[in-house]
């Protein structure tokens, strides 16, 4: 509705219109909390847990980038060996976000392993290959980041059958009490 308000204001200024029709009508009451919960502590061990043991290390460069370093899919499949570098002796990742912005970000030790993991052998020499791959050793893209796994390793299936929760994903877990 902001949006639809906007577009009509501007209409006013460019004397396309009289008058904002959307002025007067009623907006949705958007709550201060957001009703979609985040993962806790032990489900994001869970996630880093199940994608580090995957045969691919692009699953756990790809969680590390999203979860550790806070990019959104589109960007972290967008990236190549090439946007890997130094920066006043930090090692960076320039990222193309949102309209096109360039940001250098710094990477965490833990990110970096992961994403040298993920190139291995590749050389960062030859041009803009990919840095995340598929299991078909394209580029990977927000689609094929969670499909081909059963689960995907955004959301990783726990131990037990039966159980869609991440009670004894992790090797220090307890066991599940949920029956089966």
């Amino acid at each position: 509705m902001s949006v639809v308000a906007g577009f009509y204001r501007t209409c006013v200024i460019d004397a396309a219109l009289e008058h904002p029709p959307a002025d007067y009508a009623r907006r949705p009451n958007v709550p201060p909390e957001s009703p979609t919960p985040g993962l806790s502590h032990l489900q994001l061990e869970a996630m880093l847990a199940t994608s580090r043991d995957s045969a691919n290390p692009c699953d756990f460069a790809l969680v590390c980038l999203l979860r550790l370093l806070g990019l959104r899919i589109v960007e972290a499949c967008a990236l190549d060996t090439a946007d890997l570098g130094e920066e006043h002796g930090h090692r960076v990742l320039r990222v193309v976000g949102k309209g096109h912005k360039v940001v250098l970000v710094p990477l965490a030790a833990a990110v970096g392993r992961s994403v040298d993991r993920a190139i291995g052998n590749r050389s960062r020499d030859h041009g803009r290959q990919p840095l995340l791959l598929n299991t078909r050793v394209g580029r990977l893209d927000r689609h094929s980041a969670t499909r081909g796994y059963g689960t995907s390793p955004l959301m990783p299936a726990s131990g037990c059958r039966g159980c869609t929760r991440t009670c004894c994903a992790t090797p220090t877990s307890p066991p599940c009490s949920t029956p089966e």
